[in-house]
């Protein structure tokens, strides 16, 4: 028996836009393509920097938002995030997968003053210095001190 897909995984995994019952304006504000300058950080205090870049949309049936972000020869990672009212008001839930490094972070995300703060059990992400077309991100892991050390950081802006 031939069975014909209805849609294609593009088609049905992204949306054209969010729900009508839902406010998706968190990540949402993000939607389109950005470049990026990636910092790496490494115990020993040295950095390389590389040029990225990431693309955010409208996922789930506009019930969600994703976004891919590219580091050529090292990382293509994609997040979903979507709202939670049950883990509290404003609060989203957030995984990231990245398979070119074999690692999963899972986030609970909200706004925290101007930020945006996406709090793991090891990581914490924070979009900060937000404007319609730059913002920055940091990636900070838990040291085994129980500070949070510098792993990344993104200066990003707009392209489309």
């Amino acid at each position: 028996m031939d069975i014909q897909p209805i849609v294609s995984v593009g088609t049905a995994f992204l949306a054209d836009r969010p729900a009508d019952d839902l406010d998706l304006s968190l990540f949402g504000q993000f939607v389109g393509s950005w470049v990026l300058d990636c910092t790496e950080y490494e115990p020993d205090g040295s950095s390389t920097v590389r040029r990225g870049e990431w693309h955010f949309g409208y996922a789930l049936g506009g019930r969600a938002t994703t976004d891919v972000w590219i580091l050529p020869g090292v990382e293509h990672g994609v997040s979903v995030r979507f709202p939670d009212p049950s883990a509290g008001a404003g609060v989203w839930r957030s995984t990231w997968v990245g398979p070119g490094r074999h690692r999963v972070h899972t986030f609970l995300a909200s706004r925290v003053g101007a930020d945006i703060v996406l709090d793991g059990d090891d990581r914490r992400w924070t979009f900060f210095d937000i404007e319609p077309d730059a913002f920055r991100w940091r990636n900070e892991a838990r040291q085994p001190d129980g500070a949070w050390g510098l792993v990344q950081s993104f200066q990003v802006w707009r392209q489309r």
